[in-house]
Parts: C-alpha cells; sequence; structure tokens
C-alpha cells in the first residue's frame, strides 16, 4: 500500500472516497460549508507536465477533483509552449483546478508586500494565458509560518493559511515516501478527520520505483523530447541523414 504505483494511488482515492468529500482551496475558505470529512488533494508539478497529466486522468476517471499547482518559470517546462500548453488544458478539461506553485527563489531581497505583488503578477499571466480563474497558491521550498501568517492574497487562498494548517492533517510523498506516514493508516483517518495531501507526480509509476530512478527516467525522457524538437526545428534547413547523427552526438 505504501508503495507509489498507479494501483495504489487509485486504492487510495478510492477508499477515501467512501466517506469523504474532496474539494479545493477556494471552497474552503469563502463557502459556508461546514469543514468536515474533506480531502484537499493537491499537486505540485515540479518537474513533468506528462506525468500530472497521467495522475489527472486516472482521478477523472475516479470521479474526483484534484488541485495542479504549475510554475509560470520553471527550466523543466514552459507553460507557454504549444505542447504543454496541450497539457494543461487537457487537465482543466478534465475538470480539475490549477494553481500557481510560487518559486520563492525566482526573487530576492523583497518585501512582503512585493512579493504579494509578484505572486498577484504571475496569477495574472497564468489566467490571461488559459482564460480560467485560478484556484489558489502553492510555494516551492516554502518559507517560515511567520512570514505565511503575514502574507493576504485577497481572492486567491494559499496553502498555509490558518485555515489549512490548523484545520487539515498534512501528508506528502516527498523523496518517494510518505514523509508523514500513509494517510490510510494514520489517526486523523480513522476518525474522520480533514486532509490534505500533496502527491508530486514525478514520484508515481506503474511499478514501484526508487528516487533516483525516477529522476533518470525524467531525464532520459527529457532528452529525448529535446532531441525530438531540435530536430523539428533544423530538420528544414539540414539533410535528415547528416542531421540526426549529429543530434544523437549529443547524448
Amino acid at each position: 500500500m505504501k508503495e507509489l504505483t498507479y494501483k495504489n494511488y487509485k486504492n487510495l482515492v478510492e477508499t477515501l472516497k467512501e466517506d469523504y468529500t474532496f474539494t479545493c482551496f477556494s471552497k474552503i475558505k469563502f463557502s459556508n460549508e461546514p469543514i468536515e470529512k474533506k480531502v484537499l488533494l493537491r499537486h505540485d508539478v515540479d518537474l513533468s507536465l506528462e506525468k500530472a497529466l497521467e495522475m489527472a486522468e486516472i482521478e477523472y476517471e475516479l470521479g474526483i477533483p484534484a488541485t495542479y499547482f504549475l510554475f509560470l518559470r520553471s527550466p523543466f517546462y514552459n507553460i507557454f509552449s504549444g505542447n504543454e500548453g496541450k497539457i494543461i488544458r487537457k487537465i482543466i478539461e478534465l475538470q480539475h483546478y490549477i494553481g500557481l506553485h510560487f518559486d520563492f527563489a525566482k526573487y530576492e531581497n523583497l518585501t512582503i508586500s512585493q512579493m504579494s505583488y509578484q505572486i498577484k503578477r504571475e496569477i495574472d499571466f497564468l489566467q490571461d494565458f488559459y482564460s480560467i480563474k485560478l484556484d489558489s497558491v502553492s510555494f516551492h521550498r516554502p518559507l517560515s509560518m511567520e512570514f505565511f501568517s503575514r502574507l493576504e492574497l485577497s481572492n486567491y487562498p494559499h496553502s498555509y493559511e490558518p485555515v489549512f494548517v490548523n484545520n487539515f492533517k498534512y501528508f506528502t510523498d516527498s523523496r518517494a515516501i510518505w514523509k508523514y506516514g500513509h494517510p490510510l493508516e494514520s489517526k486523523e483517518y480513522l476518525e474522520k478527520k480533514n486532509l490534505h495531501i500533496l502527491i508530486h507526480p514525478i514520484w508515481w509509476n506503474e511499478k514501484p520505483t526508487s528516487d533516483i530512478s525516477c529522476i533518470k527516467n525524467f531525464s532520459d525522457t527529457r532528452d529525448q523530447k529535446f532531441e525530438g524538437d531540435l530536430y523539428a526545428e533544423l530538420k528544414s534547413f539540414w539533410d535528415g541523414k547528416d542531421l540526426k547523427p549529429c543530434i544523437n552526438k549529443l547524448r
């Protein structure tokens, strides 16, 4: 059950569905619904949009929504490119929520008001490009809780607000292990308390896979994609017979 396979993921979701309602951050913060037997299922998409889509398709088949937090500025994917834009639009079509995954490292020496301004700018870019309303904001390598207690983004909840920290038990699959234990083995699940589950799609596969192997697989796939994109861009300028061997030597 603890192995990060798609089969175990389906079992986790199906089991939670029996007693819980899956929801999103904005509904928890702004609606008047009682905060009881709720699951916040969240994906921080740090590396691979393709892996994120696999999770989104599983969740759609099981009839539950999740929130997908995307970088605006990532060295690993480009949300404005044609192919990766199609993946994001597909995740939206599958009735999932989209949020901003904000990286503090992209900005230096900002006050809290300046940081709030930059977060809202990134939100606007995402919303305008995809013509959607973002649900919420999560943070890559977050700062102190004292900082988050002073951060207010008006219409956009962030994942470290007191309503989420105080009312939900947090679980995450960091480094391909359940850092705080498996949700279904927790006291909070047995007592049907609210659960906040962070999933990183990069760690999940058909078969059990080590964290290092997950990264190696991602790196290999990314290299192959780069070579394919490079060939597609240059093939009209070179003879394909000469170009492919040259690209292959880049490995």
